[in-house]
């Protein structure tokens, strides 16, 4: 399980690195920006 989670944290880390680098991080702003959305519709 741990394993897993490390691979999942390592992609996103990288993705959102690879975003930052090729479009100025316009579509991770954008993921976090929406997760924030939805955070808020459920309370937290």
């Amino acid at each position: 399980m741990f394993k897993g989670f490390t691979v999942a944290v390592v992609a996103l880390i990288s993705t959102a690195q690879l975003d930052r680098y090729l479009t100025n991080g316009r579509y991770t702003d954008a993921a976090i920006a929406m997760l924030r959305q939805i955070g808020r519709s459920f309370g937290f």
